[in-house]
């Protein structure tokens, strides 16, 4: 083998060498979105067992704002702390993060332990710099309907 490469052989290596850095910078990005939203989540919890629905809804994102009105919102969780109470525990039961061309968009599922009963959780956040936003929110549990 020569001790040089060829010119195409470097031009190659140094494609992949650029797609494994911008592979591991968007990896880095989409792990620190995560963690971005996964705060989100704490806080929207903390929101939620304090009664706080108005600023839940008055911090989501416009696009949540579109599909969803105040109202309409703060019925939806005013039930869901009628029939389930409060957030006890909150174990993660998958996430993921994409690049899309509305901005970085980061889903979170949940297993809730509710004062109540069970339900699980699903959040999508768009994420921007250092901030989530919620864009859409959906809670389940047989007691929303039996209760």
């Amino acid at each position: 083998m020569p001790r040089y490469l060829s010119h195409h052989l470097r031009a190659r290596l140094g494609l992949v060498l650029v797609a494994l850095l911008f592979g591991v910078g968007g990896a880095c990005s989409l792990t620190k979105g995560k963690g971005i939203a996964e705060a989100a989540v704490v806080k929207f919890h903390d929101q939620f067992n304090a009664g706080q629905y108005h600023e839940i809804y008055g911090e989501a994102d416009e696009g949540f704002k579109k599909s969803a009105s105040e109202d309409d919102f703060i019925a939806l969780l005013e039930a869901v702390r009628r029939k389930l109470g409060t957030v006890k525990q909150a174990h993660s039961a998958g996430w993921g993060v994409n690049a899309t061309p509305a901005g970085t968009m980061a889903t979170l599922s949940y297993d809730v332990d509710f004062s109540e009963g069970k339900g699980n959780e699903q959040f999508v956040f768009r994420v921007s710099g250092d901030k989530a936003t919620l864009y859409h929110y959906n809670v389940n549990s047989p007691l929303l309907i039996t209760r």
